[in-house]
């Protein structure tokens, strides 16, 4: 199979099927400071003169002391010595000013819930005020990496000063929590960044504009390296167009940028790379080896123009700066090919911006604010906003630079997209392709996200030892049964196993829709390093222990569980454990072992004094990156296993169903630490299904049915996670069993999951 950018079947209409979003970026929870129910309070407290000398020198960066306090559900938050400064470039000089919190300017390492910063933006071009937290939440619905928002109100010295939006930094941590590391560079690309082609010297891409760099580096600045930002300028310029997507894709998360870009057009922000040269990151991940596009600054937006456009009725394939060439828009919007993937996202966009779930939301935002607008002294210094302006920015123009009202806006580009939408069928697009595992002794998880304009008709692997000409194909399901998430999420997996002397495997994935359009990742074919290493697998954790289980000291401290797939003791020397990417040695085993599908278990505790069974990290209640790694002689780190742990309620934990097994569920009632994962079974996406098998138990055989007849798939697995049999349809089926014992039927429909459980006596 090859890369094929054909056209198809004309369309008019597209009549696009609406899945779950994909969630290939991990978004944290917003925990205290970024609170969506309430508008906290944050003080601000230093000395008069220090604060008139800050309003008075308003282009100066410079931090002085402050002490804060965030008033949340009356609970104080205190952090002495802070950094306190203006922020912003044009808005230095408006009458509502931006301020800056940092947390760690005079106290190296220190946060605040997880934080290095605070910016609380004035948003005095804004009548709502809300404009840039309704975007930010647009682009995190989409499964993008976005800044978290929220409304604080402030005050300095115990003045109000105002409601403020509370903007998400975006840095080192900030890629670190999305793309699971922070090791690589982190650009923040200004006015005028037009990635444009200077030379292959990577120093030529350090000229500065304004008094700083128009690309500025903020991440490993002392070893100053420009070389991956200047090989993806080279590539995205200097490639003939024909071999453009092959070369492009190998550099950069090409689909990343277009589903930015769509929700930058949906919004109308055109103070962006493809209207002003302006306004985005760029970050070299060292964890896929990709350059990713990272939306910033989302303010003048949903109707706010400076330059005279209507940004609603603005074409979608014209978007860009047609007086000027942005090599980054302008060949991108070249490719055919993309132009249809970029409608993918648009629809997608449009079905979700006319929800009832993202209109109240939206309205959510307008009623949360106005009791504090009133009352704001600095809402009306710049353009003379009062309490009716605000309240109307979300249904009228307020006149001005503010040419449109937020939902009229919405409206209007919606039907404008689809207006505008061209002919032709996209191939479907194959995003975020992984391999995990290391190990050649246990499976290998394969995971692809797929959009097309409806269901593919097949999503395969197809991989084969690398030097060998015989190719295998696993087929990838869609199901919350094969280790790909959600069903309906557009993640498709499965797992599959080698031979246990192969060393390295060639791999593509490939999708196929009802139109016969086939996608395919990469153009030619990738390869995955395997090793000899024990075939041991995360099998469970518990991040709010509360009285399931205690240490050895009568300590609840939260636990993680490990399952050896094989039927043999594995040793556990050289495996590793780690809640952060980027350290995966948080946790070595020095010694000990695990026996043949046997369980061992690890304290969260943080306390490396108790040692051998005690992490040296814990888990968060609210979600947490969990990942097993092995350690070569050579000081290599090998990913074996990951998962993202959901938030959990006290006592709940999350595990494989069953040991071993590729999906993972919420365990409400029975945590099984030390035990086989079975037993009563509750999990956010199972479905009030009629599904029932009967008898139960049975002898000779039992019939699987509900009563709905709601197509389904269904597989039954024993107590080791092995699929003893699998069903396809509306059903009844009839299984007449295997050996004595305990079984468990998964049921996949369009409308959830339900797992039974099954005696054969």
């Amino acid at each position: 199979m090859q890369l094929l950018l054909r056209r198809s079947a004309l369309f008019a209409a597209f009549a696009f099927a609406f899945f779950a979003h994909a969630q290939p970026v991990p978004q944290p929870s917003n925990g205290r400071a970024f609170e969506e129910a309430i508008v906290p309070r944050v003080y601000i407290t230093l000395p008069a003169d220090t604060l008139n000398w800050i309003m008075q020198n308003v282009t100066s960066d410079k931090d002085w002391h402050a002490d804060f306090v965030h008033m949340h559900y009356g609970v104080a938050d205190t952090v002495k010595d802070v950094g306190f400064r203006l922020r912003g470039n044009t808005s230095r000089y408006s009458g509502k000013k931006s301020f800056k919190i940092s947390f760690n300017s005079f106290t190296p390492g220190h946060r605040w819930e997880g934080l290095k910063d605070l910016n609380l933006n004035g948003e005095h071009n804004d009548p709502s005020v809300s404009r840039a937290r309704i975007g930010w939440h647009l682009f995190q619905d989409m499964g993008l990496p976005a800044s978290r928002s929220s409304h604080v109100r402030l005050y300095i010295n115990g003045d109000y000063m105002g409601l403020y939006a509370n903007i998400e930094q975006i840095n080192d941590d900030f890629v670190e929590r999305r793309y699971g590391g922070k090791a690589g560079n982190l650009y923040k690309c200004l006015w005028p960044a037009t990635l444009t082609y200077l030379s292959n010297d990577p120093n030529d891409y350090k000229f500065t504009s304004g008094g700083r760099r128009a690309y500025d580096l903020k991440t490993n600045t002392t070893a100053d390296d420009y070389s991956d930002l200047a090989n993806f300028i080279h590539v995205l310029n200097q490639t003939p167009m024909a071999d453009l997507p092959c070369a492009l894709e190998s550099v950069f998360d090409v689909n990343e940028y277009l589903y930015s870009l769509a929700v930058e057009m949906s919004l109308g922000h055109w103070d962006n790379h493809a209207n002003n040269k302006n306004n985005f990151y760029l970050y070299q991940s060292p964890v896929d080896g990709l350059m990713h596009y990272i939306t910033y600054d989302l303010d003048n937006t949903l109707g706010v123009d400076w330059i005279n456009q209507d940004w609603a009725a603005k074409n979608i394939h014209a978007w860009g700066d047609a007086n000027n060439y942005y090599p980054l828009y302008h060949r991108i919007k070249s490719v055919p090919e993309y132009q249809l993937r970029l409608q993918i996202f648009l629809a997608e966009i449009n079905a979700h911006l006319t929800s009832t779930a993202f209109i109240n939301r939206s309205l959510g935002y307008r009623d949360q604010t106005t009791g504090y607008i009133g009352s704001d002294p600095s809402y009306p210094l710049d353009y003379g906003y009062d309490s009716t302006t605000h309240y109307n920015a979300w249904h009228s123009a307020s006149g001005g630079h503010v040419k449109k009202g937020i939902q009229p806006f919405i409206a209007q580009r919606v039907s404008q997209t689809q207006n505008q939408f061209i002919s032709g069928n996209a191939d479907p697009v194959l995003w975020r392709p992984r391999l995990l595992g290391a190990s050649n002794q246990g499976p290998i998880r394969a995971t692809v996200v797929v959009y097309d304009e409806s269901l593919p008709s097949s999503v395969i692997l197809q991989y084969r030892e690398s030097g060998s000409t015989v190719w295998t194909a696993v087929d990838l399901y869609d199901d919350g049964l094969h280790g790909d998430g959600a069903a309906g999420d557009r993640t498709y997996g499965n797992s599959f196993s080698v031979a246990g002397t192969v060393t390295q495997l060639d791999y593509r994935f490939a999708a196929q829709d009802v139109q016969s359009q086939l996608g395919q990742w990469p153009c030619t074919y990738a390869t995955h390093s395997l090793h000899p290493f024990p075939a041991v697998v995360l099998n469970e954790a518990q991040s709010a222990n509360q009285t399931t289980v205690y240490d050895q000291n009568g300590d609840d401290s939260d636990w993680l569980e490990l399952y050896n797939l094989g039927a043999s003791s594995a040793s556990l020397v050289g495996l590793t454990l780690s809640d952060d990417p980027s350290n995966p040695g948080a946790f070595r085993f020095k010694s000990g072992s695990i026996g043949g599908n046997a369980h061992a278990m690890v304290w969260a505790s943080g306390d490396t004094s108790q040692y051998p069974d005690h992490a040296s990290f814990k888990l968060s209640s609210g979600g947490e990156f969990l990942g097993l790694y092995f350690l070569d002689n050579q000081g290599t780190y090998h990913l074996l296993d990951e998962v993202q742990i959901p938030a959990l309620a006290p006592d709940h934990s999350y595990g494989r169903w069953t040991d071993g097994h590729a999906q993972w569920v919420v365990f409400a009632e029975h945590p099984t630490p030390l035990m086989p994962n079975a037993g009563s079974l509750t999990t956010e996406n199972i479905a009030a299904l009629a599904w029932k098998a009967a008898p139960n138990p049975f002898r000779a055989g039992t019939w699987i049915q509900s009563s709905d007849k709601a197509p389904a798939q269904v597989e039954i697995t024993n107590a080791l996670g092995q699929v003893v049999q699998a069903f396809e349809g509306e059903g009844p089926f009839y299984w007449t069993g295997n050996t004595p014992g305990m079984y468990w039927v998964h049921i996949a429909t369009a409308s959830g999951v339900q797992v039974l459980s099954i005696v054969q006596e």
